[in-house]
Protein backbone atom coordinates (compact mmCIF):
# COMPACT_ATOMS: atom_id res chain seq x y z
CA UNK A 1 0.00 0.00 0.00
CA UNK A 2 1.37 3.38 -0.88
CA UNK A 3 0.71 6.60 1.03
CA UNK A 4 0.53 9.80 -0.87
CA UNK A 5 1.09 12.98 1.14
CA UNK A 6 0.07 16.27 -0.14
CA UNK A 7 2.13 19.39 0.31
CA UNK A 8 0.29 20.48 3.44
CA UNK A 9 0.83 17.18 5.18
CA UNK A 10 4.51 17.24 4.33
CA UNK A 11 4.77 20.75 5.77
CA UNK A 12 3.14 19.64 9.01
CA UNK A 13 5.52 16.70 9.36
CA UNK A 14 8.57 18.93 8.79
CA UNK A 15 7.27 21.44 11.32
CA UNK A 16 6.77 18.70 13.90
CA UNK A 17 10.31 17.42 13.33
CA UNK A 18 11.62 20.90 14.10
CA UNK A 19 9.34 21.77 17.02
CA UNK A 20 9.37 18.48 18.96
CA UNK A 21 13.14 18.58 19.84
CA UNK A 22 12.84 22.20 20.89
CA UNK A 23 9.89 21.48 23.12
CA UNK A 24 11.66 18.44 24.52
CA UNK A 25 14.78 20.44 25.38
CA UNK A 26 12.71 23.13 27.03
CA UNK A 27 10.71 20.65 29.05
CA UNK A 28 13.76 18.61 30.07
CA UNK A 29 15.59 21.79 31.11
CA UNK A 30 12.61 22.97 33.12
CA UNK A 31 12.13 19.59 34.75
CA UNK A 32 15.87 19.29 35.42
CA UNK A 33 15.92 22.77 36.95
CA UNK A 34 12.98 21.95 39.15
CA UNK A 35 14.70 18.76 40.27
CA UNK A 36 17.96 20.64 40.91
CA UNK A 37 16.13 23.33 42.84
CA UNK A 38 14.40 20.68 44.84
CA UNK A 39 17.72 19.05 45.60
CA UNK A 40 19.20 22.41 46.60
CA UNK A 41 16.38 22.93 49.02
CA UNK A 42 17.07 19.62 50.68
CA UNK A 43 19.29 19.83 53.81
CA UNK A 44 22.97 19.16 53.13
CA UNK A 45 24.73 16.48 55.09
CA UNK A 46 27.55 17.63 57.35
CA UNK A 47 29.63 16.31 60.24
CA UNK A 48 30.00 18.53 63.27
CA UNK A 49 32.08 18.80 66.37
CA UNK A 50 32.73 21.26 69.17
CA UNK A 51 35.93 23.30 69.38
CA UNK A 52 38.63 21.51 71.37
CA UNK A 53 40.77 22.57 74.29
CA UNK A 54 44.46 21.82 73.80
CA UNK A 55 47.08 22.26 76.51
CA UNK A 56 50.50 23.04 75.06
CA UNK A 57 53.69 24.91 75.83
CA UNK A 58 53.87 28.53 74.75
CA UNK A 59 56.21 28.81 71.77
CA UNK A 60 57.27 31.19 69.02
CA UNK A 61 59.40 31.02 65.89
CA UNK A 62 61.62 33.57 64.19
CA UNK A 63 64.88 33.86 62.24
CA UNK A 64 68.28 34.54 63.78
CA UNK A 65 71.92 34.86 62.86
CA UNK A 66 74.93 33.15 64.40
CA UNK A 67 77.54 35.41 65.97
CA UNK A 68 80.85 34.75 67.70
CA UNK A 69 80.99 35.59 71.38
CA UNK A 70 84.25 37.43 70.70
CA UNK A 71 85.36 38.74 67.31
CA UNK A 72 88.63 40.64 67.51
CA UNK A 73 90.55 42.46 64.79
CA UNK A 74 94.26 42.06 65.43
CA UNK A 75 96.11 45.33 64.75
CA UNK A 76 99.71 46.49 64.99
CA UNK A 77 100.42 48.63 68.05
CA UNK A 78 103.84 49.77 66.84
CA UNK A 79 105.18 50.66 63.40
CA UNK A 80 107.55 48.50 61.40
CA UNK A 81 107.98 45.97 58.64
CA UNK A 82 105.92 42.80 59.02
CA UNK A 83 108.55 40.07 58.91
CA UNK A 84 106.59 36.84 59.31
CA UNK A 85 103.29 35.19 60.16
CA UNK A 86 103.15 31.98 62.20
CA UNK A 87 99.76 30.46 61.34
CA UNK A 88 97.66 29.17 58.49
CA UNK A 89 94.49 30.99 57.58
CA UNK A 90 91.50 29.19 59.09
CA UNK A 91 93.55 27.61 61.87
CA UNK A 92 92.37 27.28 65.43
CA UNK A 93 94.66 29.27 67.70
CA UNK A 94 95.06 29.53 71.45
CA UNK A 95 95.26 32.69 73.49
CA UNK A 96 98.90 33.81 73.49
CA UNK A 97 99.91 31.98 70.30
CA UNK A 98 102.39 33.96 68.17
CA UNK A 99 100.71 35.33 65.05
CA UNK A 100 103.04 37.96 63.53
CA UNK A 101 106.54 39.34 64.01
CA UNK A 102 107.30 43.01 63.35
CA UNK A 103 110.97 43.91 62.81
CA UNK A 104 112.22 44.45 66.41
CA UNK A 105 115.67 45.98 65.70
CA UNK A 106 114.92 49.65 66.33
CA UNK A 107 112.84 48.79 69.40
CA UNK A 108 115.65 46.64 70.80
CA UNK A 109 117.99 49.62 70.30
CA UNK A 110 115.53 51.81 72.20
CA UNK A 111 115.58 49.31 75.07
CA UNK A 112 119.39 49.30 75.05
CA UNK A 113 119.56 53.11 75.06
CA UNK A 114 117.00 53.33 77.85
CA UNK A 115 118.96 50.78 79.88
CA UNK A 116 122.15 52.80 79.42
CA UNK A 117 120.36 55.90 80.70
CA UNK A 118 119.16 53.99 83.73
CA UNK A 119 122.70 52.83 84.47
CA UNK A 120 124.01 56.38 84.08
CA UNK A 121 121.47 57.97 86.41
CA UNK A 122 121.81 55.17 88.91
CA UNK A 123 125.55 55.90 89.14
CA UNK A 124 124.92 59.63 89.49
CA UNK A 125 122.35 58.95 92.21
CA UNK A 126 124.80 56.73 94.09
CA UNK A 127 127.45 59.45 93.99
CA UNK A 128 124.96 62.14 95.01
CA UNK A 129 123.78 60.00 97.95
CA UNK A 130 127.39 59.59 99.11
CA UNK A 131 127.97 63.35 98.90
CA UNK A 132 124.83 63.94 100.94
CA UNK A 133 125.97 61.45 103.57
CA UNK A 134 129.32 63.21 103.90
CA UNK A 135 127.63 66.60 104.09
CA UNK A 136 125.36 65.40 106.90
CA UNK A 137 128.42 64.14 108.82
CA UNK A 138 130.39 67.36 108.35
CA UNK A 139 127.61 69.71 109.40
CA UNK A 140 127.42 67.99 112.75
CA UNK A 141 130.96 69.28 113.42
CA UNK A 142 130.20 72.71 111.90
CA UNK A 143 132.75 72.10 109.14
CA UNK A 144 130.34 73.13 106.34
CA UNK A 145 127.41 75.44 106.09
CA UNK A 146 123.75 74.44 106.02
CA UNK A 147 123.48 75.63 102.44
CA UNK A 148 126.12 73.09 101.38
CA UNK A 149 123.99 70.31 102.89
CA UNK A 150 120.89 71.63 101.13
CA UNK A 151 122.76 71.71 97.83
CA UNK A 152 123.84 68.07 98.27
CA UNK A 153 120.24 67.07 99.10
CA UNK A 154 118.90 68.85 95.99
CA UNK A 155 121.51 67.15 93.79
CA UNK A 156 120.58 63.76 95.27
CA UNK A 157 116.85 64.33 94.70
CA UNK A 158 117.42 65.58 91.17
CA UNK A 159 119.39 62.46 90.24
CA UNK A 160 116.74 60.28 91.87
CA UNK A 161 114.05 61.92 89.70
CA UNK A 162 116.20 61.44 86.60
CA UNK A 163 116.66 57.77 87.47
CA UNK A 164 112.88 57.33 87.95
CA UNK A 165 112.26 58.91 84.55
CA UNK A 166 114.90 56.71 82.92
CA UNK A 167 113.30 53.61 84.45
CA UNK A 168 109.93 54.61 83.01
CA UNK A 169 111.48 55.16 79.58
CA UNK A 170 113.05 51.71 79.85
CA UNK A 171 109.67 50.14 80.70
CA UNK A 172 108.05 51.93 77.74
CA UNK A 173 110.81 50.74 75.42
CA UNK A 174 110.33 47.17 76.66
CA UNK A 175 106.55 47.43 76.12
CA UNK A 176 107.06 48.64 72.54
CA UNK A 177 109.56 45.85 71.93
CA UNK A 178 106.97 43.39 73.23
CA UNK A 179 104.43 44.78 70.75
CA UNK A 180 106.66 43.67 67.87
CA UNK A 181 105.52 40.10 68.60
CA UNK A 182 101.77 39.99 67.96
CA UNK A 183 99.92 37.19 69.77
CA UNK A 184 96.36 35.91 69.68
CA UNK A 185 94.17 37.69 72.24
CA UNK A 186 91.71 34.77 72.53
CA UNK A 187 91.11 31.12 71.71
CA UNK A 188 89.38 30.89 68.37
CA UNK A 189 89.48 30.41 64.62
CA UNK A 190 91.66 32.80 62.65
CA UNK A 191 90.44 34.34 59.41
CA UNK A 192 91.94 35.60 56.17
CA UNK A 193 95.11 37.72 56.36
CA UNK A 194 94.49 41.33 55.31
CA UNK A 195 98.13 42.54 55.29
CA UNK A 196 100.88 40.15 54.24
CA UNK A 197 104.53 39.89 55.22
CA UNK A 198 106.86 42.54 53.86
CA UNK A 199 104.42 45.42 54.31
CA UNK A 200 105.16 48.35 56.58
CA UNK A 201 102.42 48.54 59.18
CA UNK A 202 101.37 51.14 61.72
CA UNK A 203 98.65 51.42 64.33
CA UNK A 204 96.43 53.01 61.66
CA UNK A 205 96.95 50.26 59.07
CA UNK A 206 93.79 48.51 60.17
CA UNK A 207 93.14 44.85 60.88
CA UNK A 208 95.93 42.41 60.10
CA UNK A 209 93.60 39.45 60.66
CA UNK A 210 90.43 38.61 62.59
CA UNK A 211 90.18 36.02 65.34
CA UNK A 212 86.69 34.80 66.31
CA UNK A 213 85.85 32.65 69.29
CA UNK A 214 84.12 29.34 68.57
CA UNK A 215 82.39 28.09 71.70
CA UNK A 216 80.07 29.18 73.08
CA UNK A 217 78.33 30.76 70.08
CA UNK A 218 75.59 33.37 70.05
CA UNK A 219 72.40 33.37 67.98
CA UNK A 220 70.85 36.84 67.82
CA UNK A 221 67.23 37.30 66.72
CA UNK A 222 64.25 39.63 66.97
CA UNK A 223 60.91 38.62 68.46
CA UNK A 224 57.58 40.25 67.62
CA UNK A 225 56.08 42.14 70.52
CA UNK A 226 53.07 39.80 70.80
CA UNK A 227 55.30 36.72 70.92
CA UNK A 228 57.67 38.48 73.34
CA UNK A 229 54.87 39.21 75.81
CA UNK A 230 53.39 35.73 75.39
CA UNK A 231 56.69 34.03 76.22
CA UNK A 232 57.47 36.46 79.02
CA UNK A 233 54.19 35.63 80.76
CA UNK A 234 54.83 31.91 80.42
CA UNK A 235 58.42 31.93 81.73
CA UNK A 236 60.65 33.17 84.52
CA UNK A 237 61.87 36.28 82.70
CA UNK A 238 63.07 34.02 79.84
CA UNK A 239 65.54 32.19 82.11
CA UNK A 240 63.80 28.85 81.56
CA UNK A 241 62.88 29.30 77.88
CA UNK A 242 64.33 26.54 75.69
CA UNK A 243 65.89 27.79 72.45
CA UNK A 244 66.35 25.53 69.43
CA UNK A 245 67.88 26.35 66.04
CA UNK A 246 67.37 24.72 62.67
CA UNK A 247 69.88 24.53 59.82
CA UNK A 248 68.95 25.51 56.26
CA UNK A 249 68.70 21.82 55.29
CA UNK A 250 65.92 21.30 57.84
CA UNK A 251 67.96 19.50 60.51
CA UNK A 252 67.71 20.78 64.08
CA UNK A 253 70.88 21.43 66.06
CA UNK A 254 71.13 18.76 68.75
CA UNK A 255 71.95 21.18 71.56
CA UNK A 256 69.57 23.69 73.10
CA UNK A 257 70.45 27.25 74.02
CA UNK A 258 69.52 29.66 76.77
CA UNK A 259 68.61 33.33 76.61
CA UNK A 260 71.48 35.51 77.80
CA UNK A 261 70.38 38.94 76.53
CA UNK A 262 67.05 40.75 76.16
CA UNK A 263 67.05 44.32 74.86
CA UNK A 264 65.43 46.99 77.02
CA UNK A 265 63.21 48.45 74.31
CA UNK A 266 61.04 47.66 71.30
CA UNK A 267 62.50 48.66 67.95
CA UNK A 268 60.22 51.39 66.61
CA UNK A 269 60.81 50.37 63.00
CA UNK A 270 60.20 46.62 63.24
CA UNK A 271 58.00 46.46 66.35
CA UNK A 272 60.19 43.69 67.76
CA UNK A 273 62.61 43.09 70.62
CA UNK A 274 66.21 42.02 70.00
CA UNK A 275 67.28 38.94 71.96
CA UNK A 276 70.25 36.60 72.07
CA UNK A 277 70.80 32.97 73.04
CA UNK A 278 74.04 31.17 73.80
CA UNK A 279 74.84 27.64 72.57
CA UNK A 280 77.59 25.13 73.14
CA UNK A 281 79.53 25.02 69.89
CA UNK A 282 82.40 22.68 70.71
CA UNK A 283 82.03 20.99 67.32
CA UNK A 284 82.04 24.31 65.44
CA UNK A 285 78.77 23.53 63.63
CA UNK A 286 77.39 27.01 64.26
CA UNK A 287 79.27 29.28 61.87
CA UNK A 288 79.22 33.06 62.50
CA UNK A 289 77.11 34.87 59.91
CA UNK A 290 74.81 31.91 59.16
CA UNK A 291 71.04 32.47 59.28
CA UNK A 292 68.97 29.91 61.17
CA UNK A 293 65.37 29.27 62.13
CA UNK A 294 64.89 29.84 65.86
CA UNK A 295 62.19 28.20 67.99
CA UNK A 296 61.56 29.30 71.59
CA UNK A 297 59.52 27.18 74.00
CA UNK A 298 58.42 28.22 77.48
CA UNK A 299 57.84 25.59 80.18
CA UNK A 300 54.39 26.78 81.23
CA UNK A 301 51.40 24.88 79.78
CA UNK A 302 48.59 27.05 78.43
CA UNK A 303 45.08 26.01 77.36
CA UNK A 304 43.89 27.08 73.91
CA UNK A 305 40.61 26.77 72.00
CA UNK A 306 41.35 25.12 68.65
CA UNK A 307 39.48 24.19 65.49
CA UNK A 308 40.76 22.04 62.61
CA UNK A 309 42.43 24.04 59.86
CA UNK A 310 40.57 21.96 57.29
CA UNK A 311 37.19 23.31 58.43
CA UNK A 312 38.13 27.00 58.07
CA UNK A 313 37.80 29.27 55.07
CA UNK A 314 39.41 32.58 54.23
CA UNK A 315 43.05 33.62 54.61
CA UNK A 316 45.37 35.66 56.79
CA UNK A 317 44.66 38.85 54.81
CA UNK A 318 40.86 38.81 54.74
CA UNK A 319 40.38 36.77 57.89
CA UNK A 320 39.20 33.24 58.64
CA UNK A 321 35.72 31.92 59.35
CA UNK A 322 33.99 28.62 60.12
CA UNK A 323 30.46 27.36 59.59
CA UNK A 324 28.54 26.63 62.74
CA UNK A 325 25.13 24.93 63.04
CA UNK A 326 22.24 26.46 64.92
CA UNK A 327 18.68 25.18 64.61
CA UNK A 328 19.92 22.96 61.76
CA UNK A 329 20.95 26.02 59.76
CA UNK A 330 24.38 27.26 58.70
CA UNK A 331 25.74 30.24 60.66
CA UNK A 332 28.98 31.96 59.67
CA UNK A 333 31.44 32.57 62.51
CA UNK A 334 34.33 34.95 61.85
CA UNK A 335 37.33 33.92 63.94
CA UNK A 336 40.70 35.39 64.87
CA UNK A 337 43.55 32.90 64.83
CA UNK A 338 47.01 33.34 66.36
CA UNK A 339 48.93 30.10 65.89
CA UNK A 340 48.68 26.52 64.70
CA UNK A 341 48.99 23.34 66.77
CA UNK A 342 48.96 19.90 65.16
CA UNK A 343 47.05 21.12 62.07
CA UNK A 344 44.59 23.03 64.25
CA UNK A 345 44.16 26.80 64.46
CA UNK A 346 44.44 28.44 67.85
CA UNK A 347 41.33 30.64 68.07
CA UNK A 348 41.60 33.86 70.05
CA UNK A 349 38.02 34.97 69.44
CA UNK A 350 34.90 34.14 67.43
CA UNK A 351 33.84 30.79 68.85
CA UNK A 352 33.45 29.18 72.25
CA UNK A 353 33.17 25.64 73.53
CA UNK A 354 29.38 25.59 73.15
CA UNK A 355 29.46 26.22 69.40
CA UNK A 356 28.76 23.33 67.02
CA UNK A 357 31.25 23.58 64.16
CA UNK A 358 31.03 21.92 60.75
CA UNK A 359 34.21 19.87 60.44
CA UNK A 360 33.32 17.91 57.31
CA UNK A 361 31.06 18.80 54.38
CA UNK A 362 31.78 22.53 54.33
CA UNK A 363 31.88 22.31 50.52
CA UNK A 364 28.12 21.70 50.63
CA UNK A 365 27.42 25.04 52.32
CA UNK A 366 26.93 27.98 50.00
CA UNK A 367 25.10 30.55 52.06
CA UNK A 368 24.24 31.48 55.61
CA UNK A 369 20.88 30.14 56.76
CA UNK A 370 21.12 27.08 54.56
CA UNK A 371 19.44 24.01 56.04
CA UNK A 372 21.83 21.29 57.15
CA UNK A 373 21.49 17.66 58.11
CA UNK A 374 23.82 16.37 60.79
CA UNK A 375 24.66 12.80 59.86
CA UNK A 376 27.22 11.96 62.51
CA UNK A 377 28.69 13.76 65.44
CA UNK A 378 32.48 13.43 65.31
CA UNK A 379 33.93 12.54 68.67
Amino acid sequence: MKFHLNRKQVGIIVLLVIIIPIVYNKLSGFVGGMIQKRLMMMPKEVIVDNPHIEEVNVSAETTGRVEAQYSIDVIARVSGFLLKKYFKEGDFVKKGDLLFQIDPKEYQLSVNNAQASVNQYRALLTNAQQELNRANALIKEDLISRSDVDQSLATRNQNKALLDSANQQLELAKVNLGYTTIRSPIDGRIGKVNITEGNYVTATSGSLVNVASVSPAYVTFSLKTDDFVKLLRASDKFKDVKVEVQFSDGDWYDKTGTINFVDNKVDINSGSVTMRATFDNSRSWLVPGAYMKVKLTAPKLVKYITVPQACTKGDAMSGYYVWAVKDNKAVRKDIKVSDDINNNWVVESGVDMNDVIVVSGIQNITTEGQKLKITTEKK
